[in-house]
């Protein structure tokens, strides 16, 4: 059934009008609102919106520059990994000296490899190959001796069959008063030679007693040589000493110079630096002469003295 378009007028205007009444018959539209009114509606309005002062503020701040990206940084290559050679064959005394052509800092980085692999007889044969057969400068001189220093103490002798020694004799003159003093000293001292030599040498002792000095200072002259009357022997060295205290420390300083000086004119290996100031000799002859070294010295004395080349005979 249709609803005749007066009726649905008259309720059109029935609703409107009952919700207008409804909602303004209370109301003062003519009454202007008091202060208090005022600010209670300004209050509420302020409190429906929470973000307007940090809206506020961020609109007061200036903008941040946009920083442009940062290229990636490129890593560097890997190292390539050092060849240990074989490992698994018992070491030799002369141990990488084939590798020394290519300078002290490869072999650096090879003994420093093999002290990471638990190889620390190998690597300590890599660092003595730094310094008896490169060049090297003040700082990797320093380095290969501090490792030696930290490694020696803890291996093993290099040999330990008393028959496999190498035998030399050292050697003193001095006079009768000061014979019976420098005997137990020299005895003291070739036991040190052995100990640097990580028992390669047996070195027996001789104390040729001459005439005293009256006055002065006792000179005492000091040589090593192999074990026979025809074996060589190094240059002769002599001191002189005001007391007997300081026999000790001036006859191993006067070792290390005869060793140094022999192995610079009759080797070619790296020649050790001289002693510096307040340096303990001992551990220079221990730590600054490889076994190698040694092993050459004591050897090179062994062999008969070269023969001297005589002028042909005139006709």
């Amino acid at each position: 059934m249709r609803v005749p378009i007066p009726a649905v007028i008259l309720l059109i205007i029935a609703v409107v009008g009952g919700m207008w009444w409804q909602g303004t018959r209370n109301k003062d539209f003519l009454t202007p609102p008091t202060p208090r009114e005022l600010e209670e509606v300004r209050t509420r309005v302020e409190s429906s919106f929470p973000q307007t002062a940090m809206v506020d503020d961020a609109i007061s701040e200036p903008p941040r520059p946009i920083e442009p990206p940062k290229p990636p940084v490129e890593e560097p290559p890997p190292k390539p990994e050092i060849d240990l050679g074989d490992v698994s064959t018992p070491p030799t005394l002369t141990q990488y000296g084939e590798r020394t052509p290519q300078g002290a800092p490869q072999l650096m980085e090879l003994a420093e490899a093999l002290e990471e692999k638990g190889h620390f007889q190998r690597a300590l044969l890599a660092w003595e190959r730094v310094l008896d057969l490169t060049k090297p400068d003040e700082n990797q001189a320093s380095a290969a001796v501090a490792a030696i220093r930290k490694l020696r103490p803890t291996l093993p002798d290099w040999n330990t069959d008393p028959a496999k020694t190498i035998a030399i004799k050292l050697h003193a003159g001095t006079g009768k008063k000061m014979a019976k003093t420098l005997t137990p000293i020299l005895e003291q001292a070739a036991r040190d030679i052995e100990k640097a030599s990580a028992g390669m040498l047996k070195v027996t002792t001789e104390v040729t007693a001459g005439k005293s000095n009256a006055k002065g200072p006792t000179p005492v002259a000091i040589w090593l040589a192999g074990p026979s009357k025809k074996s060589t022997s190094t240059e002769v060295m002599s001191f002189t000493v005001e007391s007997p205290e300081a026999l000790p420390a001036e006859v191993m300083k006067t070792l290390f110079q005869l060793v140094r000086s022999f192995l610079s004119q009759t080797t070619s290996y790296t020649v050790p630096a001289a002693l510096a100031e307040r340096e303990s000799p001992q551990e220079a002859m221990t730590f600054r002469i490889t076994r190698l070294c040694w092993n050459e010295f004591a050897t090179s004395l062994n062999l008969p003295p070269k023969k001297e080349e005589t002028p042909p005979k005139k006709p």
